[in-house]
């Protein structure tokens, strides 16, 4: 799979970059991954230079997004709203994340996210310096994926 030539150069190619005020409406928005819509997530591209990618994904109540994506670059999430789950299935670990929360996910490293909730979750991505090798986005996680039970159960 390729990566889209607005990865890299919105709103501006690397050379003309300058101050820029972009609306909502000038926002590129685009599926992560449009393979599969119905474990995928809807974003919003903020701005995607050389140096950076910045945007806004949201995932609906009771979805997740598959492959897990794994960047070339370092990534911070903010959660905005909603709550969200990620999974790094190559160790199993697993963080709860809502509003306010924040948490750096070096390059390299496979992360999944999850919504359980009946609310739509709202998340502010950053990646640098780049989202995507040239190879584009991953298009399956091949790895084992560690999951953990408990031997605990709840009460009803």
């Amino acid at each position: 799979m390729t990566i889209p030539a607005y990865f890299g150069n919105f709103p501006f190619p690397p050379g003309e970059k300058k101050p820029h005020h972009l609306t909502a409406d000038k926002f590129k928005m685009f599926i992560y991954t449009g393979n599969k819509p119905y474990s995928s997530d809807l974003n919003y591209l903020l701005a995607s230079t050389d140096k950076m990618t910045t945007g806004i994904y949201q995932l609906a109540p009771g979805s997740n997004f598959d492959p897990a994506d794994i960047h070339a670059g370092d990534e911070v999430y903010y959660v905005l709203e909603g709550e969200v789950h990620l999974l790094n299935p190559e160790t199993g670990h697993t963080e709860r994340m809502g509003p306010g929360d924040s948490i750096l996910i070096p390059m390299g490293v496979p992360h999944r996210g999850y919504n359980f909730t009946d609310k739509a979750a709202v998340i502010l991505f950053c990646i640098a310096p780049r989202i995507w090798d040239e190879k584009g986005p991953p298009t399956g996680y091949f790895g084992v994926t560690r999951l953990f039970k408990s031997e605990r159960r709840v009460s009803e």
